[in-house]
C-alpha cells in the first residue's frame, strides 16, 4: 500500500561559487591607458592585473617580476620558464571554479557540470581542444572561440552507466590563441550500482513565469528490504516534494517521487539538485539533478559581448527577441550616443534588432543598458547589458 509523505524544501542554505561584484556583474575590464575624462568610464583608480593589460604584456611582467635582485647569467636562465608559468596562470584566471564533486549520484543519473570561463582580456581566445584522463567523464567545449567579456564553459558528463563505484578524472583544457597554455579541470563522485532512478534527472522543460510544473521519478533500490529514505532535502525553495513508497514485485524498494516546481519560481535557468537521506551508515545523501527553465513573457539575451573593437571602426550587430504572444516594439534606448538602433516594424512573436556601434571618443572598456519597450502589459520592458572594449590600433 503507498503511502506518501510531503518534505517541504529549501532549509538548506547553498554555497555559491563566483567572482561577481555584489550587484551581481562581472568586473569592468578597464585598460591601463583609458582617460577617465569621458564619464561613461570609470572614474576610479584601479590596481593594475591581468584584467587591466594585454595578456603580451600580462605575460613579460609576470615573468619579470619571478626574477629579483639577480645578475645577468641568471636572468638569461630564469627568462625560459618564466612565460610557461604565467601562461598556466592566465588561463587559471578565467574560470570561476577548477573541480567539481558530483557526490553520490545513482547509476543512470544525468550528471553534468559546467565549468564556466570569462575571456577577460583584449586578445580572442581560443580553445583547441580538450581531454579526459578517464572514461567515465566526457568534456565538451560549449564554445571554442571567446572574444573580450565572452563566456564560454567547459561541460563535464559523468558516464553513470557504464562505471560504478568512486570514480575520478582530470580534465585538461588547451588553449592555442593568443598563447599556449593549459589548465586542469577535476571531476569526482560516486556512482551506486544498487540504486537506480528513471528518468535519470528531474527535469521541467521550460515552465511560464508564474505557472506551476509537476513531474515525477522512479527510485529503486536492489539490496536489503530495510532500506527507505528518511528525508529529502534541497536548497531551493521553490522545490516540493511528495515521496510514495510502492510495492514491487521483485522484492526491490521503490518510491515514487513527485516534484513540484511552485509558481513563485523566479525566470532564469534551473541547475539544482535534491539530496535523499536514506538510512545507511556510509553513502546516505543521494543526489538527483534537478533542471528546467522559467521563461519569462519576452525574452531576450541577457548580454551582448562585441569584443575589442579597433578606435574608430564601426561595429554592427544584431539582437534577437522573442515572446509568448505577438507584440511590437515601441522603442530601443540606450545612453551612449555611440550605439544606433533600428527599430524593426510591425507585431510579431519574434523581432531582429539590427544596430551599430562606432567605437569613437577615448579608448577604454564599456558597459552599457539597453532597454527595449513593448506594447505588451502597459509597455513591458526587457533589458540587456552590451560589453566591450576600445583599443587603439
Amino acid at each position: 500500500m503507498a503511502s506518501g509523505i510531503t518534505y517541504r524544501l529549501g532549509a538548506l542554505r547553498r554555497v555559491t561559487r563566483h567572482h561577481k561584484g555584489r550587484d551581481g556583474t562581472w568586473p569592468r575590464l578597464v585598460i591601463a591607458r583609458a582617460s577617465t575624462s569621458d564619464p561613461r568610464q570609470t572614474t576610479e583608480k584601479q590596481k593594475v592585473s591581468p584584467h587591466n593589460l594585454r595578456l603580451a604584456q600580462y605575460v613579460r611582467s609576470t615573468a619579470f617580476r619571478s626574477i629579483s635582485g639577480l645578475g645577468v647569467m641568471l636572468l638569461l636562465v630564469a627568462l625560459a620558464p618564466a612565460p610557461k608559468a604565467a601562461a598556466q596562470s592566465w588561463v587559471a584566471e578565467m574560470f570561476e571554479t577548477t573541480s567539481h564533486d558530483f557526490g553520490v549520484v545513482p547509476r543512470g543519473a544525468n550528471a553534468s557540470y559546467a565549468f564556466v570561463l570569462t575571456n577577460k582580456y583584449q586578445e580572442d581566445v581560443h580553445i583547441a581542444a580538450v581531454r579526459s584522463s578517464c572514461g567515465c567523464t566526457e568534456p565538451i567545449i560549449e564554445k571554442a572561440l571567446l572574444k573580450t567579456y565572452e563566456k564560454g564553459a567547459i561541460l563535464c558528463k559523468f558516464n553513470t552507466r557504464s562505471f560504478v563505484g568512486p570514480r575520478s578524472a582530470v580534465v585538461t583544457v588547451v588553449f592555442d590563441k593568443p598563447y599556449y597554455g593549459e589548465l586542469q579541470l577535476l571531476v569526482r563522485g560516486t556512482i551506486r550500482s544498487d540504486i537506480v532512478t528513471e528518468p535519470g534527472e528531474i527535469d521541467f522543460g521550460e515552465v511560464p513565469l508564474g505557472t506551476e510544473a509537476m513531474t515525477q521519478l522512479r527510485i529503486s533500490h536492489a539490496g536489503t528490504g530495510n532500506w527507505k529514505i528518511e528525508d529529502v532535502r534541497s536548497a531551493n525553495e521553490h522545490l516540493g516534494v511528495r515521496l510514495e513508497r510502492q510495492s514491487d514485485p521483485a522484492g526491490r524498494t521503490v518510491y515514487v517521487m513527485r516534484v513540484r516546481l511552485k509558481d513563485t519560481a523566479p525566470a532564469g535557468a534551473i541547475n539544482d539538485q535534491i539530496v535523499l537521506v536514506t538510512n545507511e551508515t556510509g553513502y546516505n545523501l543521494v543526489t538527483l539533478p534537478v533542471r528546467g527553465v522559467v521563461v519569462p513573457p519576452l525574452v531576450m539575451p541577457q548580454s551582448v559581448e562585441l569584443g575589442t573593437v579597433p578606435l574608430n571602426a564601426e561595429l554592427t550587430k544584431s539582437l534577437f527577441i522573442k515572446g509568448n504572444e505577438p507584440f511590437r516594439i515601441k522603442q530601443v534606448s540606450c545612453d551612449d550616443p555611440r550605439f544606433e538602433f533600428e527599430t524593426p516594424e510591425g507585431q510579431r512573436k519574434a523581432h531582429v534588432i539590427r544596430f551599430a556601434f562606432r567605437a569613437g571618443g577615448q579608448p577604454g572598456a564599456f558597459r552599457r543598458t539597453v532597454t527595449v519597450t513593448t506594447d505588451l502589459d502597459g509597455d513591458s520592458q526587457v533589458t540587456t547589458v552590451i560589453r566591450g572594449n576600445v583599443a587603439e590600433d
